[in-house]
């Protein structure tokens, strides 16, 4: 009988990982998957106390999850504890660079700072993990208005082929075309090999806008 009953929990705590409502009815000794979504409710209500304590409890039972370490900065940030939470943010943000939440919390910090490298390393990590991000677009119209911003850009953006057809795609609607021709020009001196047929295409939409896109057509990849 025991058996079956400890069966059964072990079911519902992995059943809330779908179903975050049935975390409430997981005991607290059983919850490993329960846990994110009662700490997440904790975070909601009123009591900072009960929400760190929630995360804590989170962290030590998953800690490795990047999502988690940042649901305890968020907490300790509630509580007042501005270091504990720049410790857990630092550490989380080694861990989740596909964790959006904690991608967008960095690059925002990042352009307040006006540290446009950190910015870029960040929205970048946006662009190749989360296309439908909501703040990838205005990040990226923020790190592109600012100075040094486009040719900050231009490192990531010619370190990886994940996204680049991405951003000759959607980029020309983020900036003025100058400066959007001004970044894609610097990707391709710090070395990036874009798709000729994306090349292409991303001159087709700025000559449309009366800009000669100036660009090194050699070394595309057919």
């Amino acid at each position: 009988m025991l058996l079956a009953v400890v069966t059964v929990l072990a079911q519902l705590d992995r059943a809330s990982a779908l179903r975050p409502e049935l975390s409430l009815i997981v005991p607290q000794p059983f919850r490993s998957f329960a846990q994110s979504p009662i700490a997440l409710i904790a975070m909601t209500g009123g009591d900072a106390g009960a929400a760190q304590e929630e995360a804590r409890r989170l962290v030590r039972r998953r800690p490795l999850p990047a999502e988690h370490l940042f649901v305890l900065a968020m907490a300790d940030l509630r509580a007042g504890r501005p270091r504990a939470y720049a410790e857990d943010f630092r550490t989380a943000s080694t861990r989740g660079w596909r964790f959006g939440p904690l991608q967008v919390a960095a690059a925002q910090a990042a352009l307040m700072s006006g540290d446009v490298r950190a910015a870029a390393n960040r929205v970048a990590a946006l662009w190749a993990a989360e296309g439908d991000n909501p703040s990838r677009d205005p990040l990226t119209k923020a790190l592109l208005a600012a100075p040094g911003g486009p040719e900050a850009f231009a490192v990531p953006l010619a370190q990886t082929h994940v996204w680049s057809d991405k951003f000759l795609s959607a980029g020309p609607a983020l900036a003025p075309a100058p400066v959007i021709l001004r970044t894609v020009q610097a990707a391709q001196a710090a070395g990036a090999r874009f798709d000729c047929d994306d090349l292409h295409g991303f001159q087709r939409r700025l000559s449309a806008r009366a800009v000669d896109a100036a660009l090194d057509l050699s070394r595309c990849m057919r």
